[in-house]
């Protein structure tokens, strides 16, 4: 069940992989490539090239604005053109450097100018006059435009899509190959990223004992019921929700709280592998209280909480599940395939996908193979990026934690359990850290 509906998920994707920007400073220069415009999806052709004079970009007026459904004018007389749609009318003569927006007049940094016939106007003014979001992309010398349009086809407001470019801004996507695995992208092995955790780093030690010793428990934690009470809760539960943008997650968020004695909880993957590794002390627990439908942690952070009508935690929304402790010296003999996805892959040039691979062996081996697929910083209709990388060496699980011992003498501890049996009772999906992996059918 939570496998198929992490497959329905990354059929969904968000489009917002733009970010507002200072226009550049330069003009064109020797050898460059001519701009590329794009209004949502749609790339435009314009016979006039865009203009760069003195910092600001300045594109065709008329084939802008009709793209952007409007009805277009010019006035011979005054040099004036002119654009309109319900609730919007905009007006700009050349060499003037004020515009009209609705009757009212609004300055320009620079004002419009005729080459070859065609009117050209400042980018920024467009985004300004329409609402819409622009987006230079430097790299790939393309300007996005995005309208209204487009972000309530899906279901967004400005502002949600905003926060989205804001944190892209933070977060940029990588190159690809195996780093554009690691931004957020699940992998299964140490050398290209691993899991989204920020704790989960490679240890430079072989032995088994060193590494257990040096990130072992309190010894104070304990499985958790099924059916729980919100005032004795225990142990660590999990549950899956959607990202549809892949810009959280990867496409698919699970989440995961800890609930340890004297009220702490961590939320959260355990940053040095199960909860049965957690040490509170160490590892950023915090109290909490339960009240009026409310868990709240020490630092002012809440989530709702509830019991479903069925017994199974909730929180915020989330049913969650209790992790089961793995049956002791478990061995794995299959390939297992995890998938996430950043952007709108064919369509946001900021996406990129990344398939990952990791096949266990009953002898105690495992081999890993990460492939990703990416196209950077706007939207386009090709792909820019592409990498592999391969690894391999051997892994043990003890309770939920997997060690995975490479080649290079480094090791990765992570959080692991099972998720779902296929009918003949065999396992068919794992969680390897933040990301579920799972057995692919072809």
């Amino acid at each position: 069940m939570l496998k198929a509906g992490w497959q329905r998920s990354a059929v969904f994707a968000l489009i917002a992989a733009m970010m507002m920007a200072m226009w550049p400073a330069a003009a064109r220069g020797q050898g460059e490539s001519p701009i590329r415009v794009f209004v949502d999806t749609s790339e435009l052709v314009f016979k006039q090239e865009v203009v760069v004079r003195g910092g600001t970009m300045f594109v065709p007026f008329r084939a802008m604005f009709e793209a952007m459904g409007m009805t277009v004018s010019w006035e011979e007389e005054t040099k004036t053109v002119s654009g309109s749609k319900d609730g919007l009318q905009i007006a700009l003569s050349t060499d003037n450097p004020t515009a009209t927006v609705n009757g009212e007049q609004v300055a320009l940094n620079a004002g419009a100018f005729s080459v070859n016939g065609t009117v050209l106007i400042p980018l920024r003014f467009v985004g300004e006059a329409t609402g819409a979001i622009v987006h230079w992309d430097a790299k790939n010398r393309e300007i996005t435009i995005v309208t209204e349009a487009l972000w309530t086809a899906l279901g967004m407001t400005k502002e949600q899509l905003q926060e989205q470019l804001a944190a892209l801004a933070d977060n940029p996507p990588a190159s690809g190959g195996d780093e554009a695995a690691g931004n957020g992208q699940g992998t299964g092995g140490e050398q290209s990223g691993g899991s989204s955790s920020a704790g989960q780093q490679p240890v430079k030690q072989a032995d088994p004992a060193q590494v257990e010793n040096k990130y072992k428990g309190s010894g104070t934690y304990k499985p958790g019921p099924e059916k729980v009470d919100l005032a004795k809760l225990q142990g660590m539960y999990y549950g899956f929700r959607d990202d549809f943008g892949g810009y959280e997650c990867g496409g698919a968020c699970w989440d995961t709280y800890t609930f340890m004695p004297g009220k702490q909880v961590l939320v959260g993957s355990p940053p040095h592998g199960g909860p049965e590794t957690i040490d509170c002390k160490r590892d950023g627990c915090s109290t909490y209280k339960i009240a009026n439908g409310k868990m709240t942690l020490a630092d002012g952070t809440s989530y709702s909480i509830k019991k479903s009508k069925e017994g199974h935690l909730t929180i915020n929304d989330v049913v969650l599940f209790p992790v089961d402790p793995v049956t002791a010296g478990l061995k794995l003999n299959s390939t297992f395939k995890h998938i996430s996805y950043y952007g709108l892959i064919g369509i946001n040039a900021a996406s990129s996908s990344s398939t990952s691979y990791i096949t266990f062996n009953k002898d105690g081996t495992f081999e890993s193979t990460d492939i990703s697929l990416g196209s950077l910083d706007l939207i386009v209709s090709s792909t820019n990026s592409a990498g592999t990388s391969e690894t391999g060496g051997t892994y043990r699980i003890k309770g939920n934690t997997l060690d995975l011992y490479f080649g290079d003498g480094s090791v990765r501890r992570t959080l692991f359990f099972l998720h779902d049996l296929d009918e003949k009772g065999a396992i068919d999906s794992i969680q390897i850290g933040d990301d579920n992996y799972y057995i692919p059918e072809d």
